[in-house]
């Protein structure tokens, strides 16, 4: 399955002929998202075809599995599954837990090599693997050189600009806000920035220079250059000598981001009757040359804003941005208060819409916009439109299951854990399950039937099938309601006895 709403697997996956049935013969190995996919015979002569971008990868990576990580979870989601959780990884590359406990994490060439073998599956061929796999490599490689180049020359310049504010992190907050559009800087708050730009606490007061110039490298994207950075660099070198100029740039961003969050909260109490600034008739355009492909997204979600948000999450993993916060989602959407308190959150197509006019950038063609959103959307089409399939058929003994058990996370675990490869169980516990897979409080000890139904459709993948699941379920729900019957039964007796021994003392 998608499991943590990730898994490696990428498109259909070729069956092999299904042996006869053999109830209990049979153990089911393929199920919740952690599970690998089978190997192709030729997986090592495909692989082989690409070791040079392997290569470049780790040369780039330095094979820190955090790096590894993300880069994995990018090729995930170019194929529209989610990010990989972290015991898939580990599986990947056969790393225990053991082998985890110093930092960082070293992976050896040999391992990764290993890893993306396991990723070929049975129907691949060199071209689709390139596809699927390497195309998304080689992009991120483009995407490093170019920071590579462009970062030699803001090296001098970030420098003068840390020492001006002696490292401030709310100094060079400040810079990193100038690079944002406008409307974008009230949405970024220092400790959100902190957190995922600079991944420090966001308690941060002073960030290191090397520290601040590897993470700004790290967020580069293919249009920043130096050329259009330095001035504001600049700027700001010039703004920290005046102690007073920074204090009231910094009192204007922050004044402006608390205006902006003052007008949010306004606009949710109106029930969104503020009018949003209409999309470009650019935008518009490039979006409507895919109204179907839209409509079919739509269609195969229920409108389910969890749903969707992994899609746009999907889609801005596989563009090297970081995934869209939850009220960020909701503003693209145009949610209003009320909406967002129904459950599940759904979104009209109208909506959906109105969130996909606004990205297509000034310079972006339709096919642009193709490669970079609508072949993902398509890609989570599809998945989801199996899911919702798989999960009719399933519902009945799902339901089953959860009355047999009375919504009992502790269950339910259980029954998700035996859809898992047993190696990989002792990488998903209770707490991290409740919260990874159902979306509910770690310690959350009984689940709604919708939401446990909700959370299982979200959490299969295109490879899950309910005609392999089903026997595990069956399992399950009959050791859970056996011991029901049994002491009824002994009750039964229990009363009968107790009448016949009524009668005789009546006699």
């Amino acid at each position: 399955m998608w499991m943590l709403r990730l898994l490696p697997g990428m498109g259909p996956e070729a069956r092999k002929p299904e042996p006869e049935a053999r109830p209990g013969a049979t153990k089911i190995k393929l199920v919740p998202r952690a599970a690998l996919p089978p190997q192709n015979a030729n997986s090592k002569q495909i692989v082989m075809e690409y070791r040079e971008q392997i290569a470049g990868l780790y040369k780039m990576t330095q094979g820190r599995l955090e790096a590894l990580h993300v880069m994995f979870c990018q090729i995930a989601e170019h194929n529209g599954k989610p990010p990989l959780p972290p015991a898939t990884m580990l599986a990947l590359l056969e790393l225990s837990a053991e082998d985890c406990k110093e930092q960082p994490v070293i992976v050896s060439e040999v391992s990764l090599e290993k890893a993306f073998e396991k990723m070929v599956k049975p129907d691949d061929n060199g071209q689709n693997f390139y596809d699927k796999v390497v195309v998304v490599v080689e992009l991120q490689l483009k995407r490093t050189k170019h920071a590579e180049i462009e970062i030699e020359k803001l090296r001098g310049p970030f420098k003068e600009l840390h020492t001006s504010c002696q490292g401030s992190a709310n100094g060079l907050y400040l810079f990193f806000m100038e690079l944002l559009p406008e409307e974008q800087r009230a949405q970024s708050p220092m400790p959100m920035w902190l957190q995922m730009v600079m991944r420090m606490p966001p308690t941060t007061k002073s960030i290191p220079l090397d520290h601040f110039i590897n993470m700004f490298q790290g967020a580069m994207d293919y249009t920043d250059t130096a050329e259009d950075i330095i001035p504001k660099v600049e700027k700001h070198i010039v703004l920290n000598k005046d102690p007073k100029a920074a204090a009231a740039a910094a009192e204007a961003v922050e004044k402006a981001q608390q205006e902006a969050m003052a007008k949010a909260k306004e606009a949710a109490a109106a029930a969104g009757t503020k009018i949003p600034a209409p999309p470009k008739p650019e935008a518009i355009a490039i979006v409507d040359q895919f109204k179907d492909e839209i409509k079919a997204m739509h269609e195969a979600t229920g409108g389910r804003v969890t749903s969707i948000h992994s899609t746009f999450c999907a889609i801005c993993q596989a563009n090297g941005r970081p995934p869209i916060p939850p009220p960020a989602m909701g503003q693209l959407l145009e949610l209003t208060k009320e909406e967002t308190q129904k459950q599940p959150v759904c979104a009209t197509e109208a909506q959906l819409f109105k969130a996909l006019y606004k990205m297509p950038k000034p310079d972006d063609s339709a096919d642009v916009f193709k490669v970079k959103v609508i072949s993902h959307l398509i890609a989570s089409t599809v998945r989801c439109a199996h899911s919702k399939k798989q999960i009719e058929v399933l519902r009945p003994a799902l339901s089953a299951l959860h009355s047999g058990c009375g919504g009992a996370t502790k269950d339910l675990h259980a029954f998700f854990m035996d859809l898992m490869p047993e190696e990989q169980r002792s990488a998903m516990p209770l707490d991290m399950w409740n919260m990874h897979v159902m979306r509910v409080h770690p310690k959350t000890e009984q689940i709604p039937l919708e939401q446990f139904l909700l959370s299982f459709q979200d959490s299969m993948d295109t490879e899950d099938d309910s005609a392999k699941i089903l026997p595990v379920l069956e399992k399950h729900t009959a050791c859970l309601t056996a011991p029901k019957e049994e002491k009824k039964e002994e009750t039964t007796e229990e009363e009968a006895t107790d009448s016949e021994a009524t009668e005789e003392k009546d006699s």
